[in-house]
């Protein structure tokens, strides 16, 4: 009995199920790229604003933007420096359907007094 019919059905039937894995494996190393390319902007801004007392909140958020297109928020408050940023980065496959496949979020607290740098504070 010749089985090439049923294994050719069967390749085909699982095939966009392996593309799909494939593509999602791809997007999530992408986005995890993107994040920590991120991260280390903001993170190389916030350091130098800190070491050299920069307390000029416009100064800060053009920096971190000139490096990469994402929405940034910079505030300063009683020697404590916030900054709150966003990027919207398309997957591979969202480029194709044009959606937004993932957003990246960040939020940042340092004090000029202590310049430690928290991630993720309120």
């Amino acid at each position: 009995m010749n089985n090439r019919g049923q294994s050719l059905i069967t390749f085909v039937l699982i095939l966009p199920l392996i593309c799909l894995f494939l593509a999602f494996f791809i997007d999530s190393s992408l986005s995890m790229m993107e994040k920590h390319k991120i991260d280390g902007i903001i993170s190389d801004n916030m350091k130098s604003s800190l070491e050299n007392d920069i307390r000029d909140a416009e100064k800060i958020k053009n920096a971190i933007k000139s490096n990469e297109d994402i929405n940034v928020s910079v505030t300063i408050e009683d020697d404590i420096l916030k900054i709150k940023a966003e990027a919207k980065k398309n997957s591979l496959f969202g480029k194709m359907l044009n959606f937004s496949w993932y957003n990246l979020k960040y939020n940042y607290c340092a004090s000029y007094i202590d310049k430690k740098i928290n991630k993720n504070c309120g």
